[in-house]
C-alpha cells in the first residue's frame, strides 16, 4: 500500500466516483438488503447528477485513494449534518469510507482515517463522527480500533428500509 496516494476529487472525476461508489455498495451491502432497496439507494445516492450536486456543496469533501492509476477507494468528508449531541462543537462527518474489494484487509482504511483526522485538525475540527449500520460488525470493529466511541444513534433510510446506525466520534488533539 506504500505507492497509494490520496488526491482530492473534482467533477472531472464523476465517472469514476459514481463506479466506486455503486460496486463498493452492492459489494458490501447486497446481501444483507434486498435488491429492490439496493437499486432504490442507488438511483437516489449515486445518481451521476446527485453526485454532481454533492461535489459542488461546499459543505463536501471528497477525496480518493489511486494505487498507480487504479481507484482504490474514496472518502467523503462533510460539515453540514449536526447530531444533538455535537452541538457547539466543531465537528465534522465521515459519511463515506468506501474501499474497493480487492484493497480491503490492506491498510487502505486505516490511511483513510489518519487522513480525515489529518485534515480535521489543520482545519481546526475538534471531533471527527461517523454513522455505521448496527449489523456492520466488520466496520463498528474498525471503527473501534480506531479510537472511535459510540456516542448516540439515527435512523438510515436504504430504499424502503429503515436501519439504525450507531454514531460514533473520535476526539480531536488540535
Amino acid at each position: 500500500m506504500n505507492q497509494v496516494t490520496i488526491k482530492p476529487l473534482t467533477v472531472a472525476d464523476i465517472d469514476m466516483l459514481r463506479q466506486m461508489s455503486i460496486d463498493t455498495f452492492v459489494d458490501t451491502y447486497a446481501s444483507f438488503n434486498t435488491p429492490e432497496n439496493m437499486a432504490l439507494h442507488i438511483a437516489a445516492k449515486f445518481d451521476k447528477e446527485v453526485l454532481l450536486n454533492e461535489m459542488n456543496d461546499k459543505h463536501n469533501y471528497f477525496f480518493a485513494a489511486m494505487l498507480n492509476s487504479a481507484p482504490a477507494g474514496y472518502i467523503k468528508l462533510r460539515t453540514a449534518e449536526e447530531p444533538e449531541a455535537l452541538r457547539n462543537r466543531k465537528h465534522i462527518e465521515l459519511e463515506r469510507i468506501y474501499v474497493v474489494k480487492e484493497f480491503q484487509g490492506t491498510g487502505l482504511g486505516y490511511k483513510f482515517i489518519q487522513y480525515c483526522i489529518d485534515f480535521a485538525s489543520v482545519k481546526g475540527y475538534e471531533v471527527l463522527w461517523l454513522g455505521v449500520w448496527k449489523q456492520n460488525e466488520r466496520a463498528f470493529n474498525f471503527y473501534t480500533k480506531c479510537g472511535f466511541e459510540i456516542f448516540g444513534e439515527h435512523s438510515f433510510i436504504l430504499g424502503s428500509d429503515e436501519q439504525v446506525d450507531w454514531l460514533m466520534k473520535k476526539e480531536l488533539l488540535i
